[in-house]
């Protein structure tokens, strides 16, 4: 692919697109963006605030518990205290009802099943004292029916979801400073859900494999996340559903996407509509587009698509659309992508009144 730094997509467009009108005509009919955008986003909120920030190093280790530590295993009773193993409670509605206190943690019995509620934590961490939920002893525990909470500051360690994981709500409130990590959500053949919702800010999602969603892998809305070393396959499975079918779909500014290893998403692996977007070190594969971009966010930014090996996409590699709620005003540095597909264009990078900076991409 030829090197251009910085110039208007004009003078880039026809040196970069390989059958534009092919790839436009099949992008746009796979990826309508009002559908994709009113359809599913009526009651989601976005936060437009522009924020700058190093880049920080995801650590996914067993987190670490400095208040009182509370046990629940299948062979305990909701009458008992809670603190010891041979003293657990036995139900998730029993955690549901404590008033964690910041540094407070509770872990569930490992290779257990928790199947009387989904979890609901009732109060937040701080950012010195989280709030840790995780197991004991050998294995993930499971919880079938998954999570739903409006709080920050929580930790979610070495669990196992079989029903969506929710954190915030645009009606309840938003959830902030949360990590979920070495986590699995798998769901059960014929679902119409996503894997991972949010709505807030500053999230670190890592190590997890979530797989075999109907709707996208992980829908997240806010500002500032962490997602690295994830494993997202079989997403959008629900045929029904004419959109949200993708891997990572990132309604979410100033996000970065690391090291992440994503297979057999629907429609797009990865499809961004904020600014800031940094996508590098990504292995993306069996998708109709690897990466595309909708401008959804009225304030331009510059997205940085680094590294990334993309192979097996049947409409394009690398997509940014005219199609999106405004105008197209974002910046792309996109280089040092290997690029592989199986039929359709390996790019196709439409008009914007931004730049284009594209460099070092290899077609394989």
């Amino acid at each position: 692919m030829p090197s251009t730094k910085c110039l208007p997509v004009a003078a880039v467009s026809l040196s970069l697109l390989l059958a534009p009108a092919v790839a436009n005509a099949s992008a746009n009919t796979a990826h309508s963006q009002a559908k994709h955008h009113s359809a599913h986003h009526q009651v989601t909120t976005h936060h437009k605030r522009r924020v700058f920030k190093a880049h920080i190093a995801v650590v996914a280790s067993a987190p670490k518990i400095s208040g009182t530590t509370y046990y629940v295993s299948p062979t305990g009773s909701d009458q008992n205290p809670g603190t010891s193993p041979s003293r657990a409670w036995k139900t998730v509605t029993r955690v549901n009802d404590q008033s964690l206190r910041p540094g407070d943690g509770v872990l569930f019995q490992g290779g257990a099943s928790f199947a009387d509620s989904d979890l609901e934590p009732a109060t937040s961490g701080t950012s010195a004292s989280p709030i840790v939920f995780g197991a004991y002893g050998q294995g993930k525990a499971i919880l079938p029916k998954g999570a739903w909470f409006v709080q920050n500051y929580l930790i979610f360690n070495d669990l196992q979801f079989a029903s969506t994981f929710y954190g915030g709500s645009a009606v309840k409130g938003t959830s902030n400073h949360d990590t979920i990590q070495n986590c699995t959500i798998t769901l059960p053949t014929g679902n119409s859900s996503l894997g991972i919702y949010t709505n807030g800010d500053n999230w670190t999602i890592a190590n997890d494999t979530i797989s075999n969603t109907g709707l996208s892998g992980l829908l997240l809305n806010g500002d500032g996340y962490q997602i690295a070393g994830n494993t997202i396959n079989q997403t959008g499975l629900d045929a029904t559903v004419q959109y949200n079918a993708h891997g990572i779909y990132l309604d979410a500014s100033d996000a970065t996407i690391t090291a992440n290893t994503i297979t057999n998403s629907a429609e797009s692996a990865i499809s961004v509509r904020y600014r800031n977007s940094t996508i590098t070190n990504n292995t993306l594969t069996g998708a109709q587009i690897g990466i595309d971009f909708y401008q959804t966010d009225p304030a331009a930014g510059t997205a940085h698509w680094t590294g990334n090996t993309i192979s097996k996409t049947t409409t394009a590699d690398l997509y940014v659309s005219t199609d999106g709620v405004y105008r197209t005003h974002e910046s792309f540095v996109i280089t040092g992508d290997s690029l592989q597909r199986t039929s359709g264009v390996y790019s196709n990078l439409t008009a914007t009144t931004g730049s284009y900076s594209v460099s070092g991409n290899q077609h394989l």
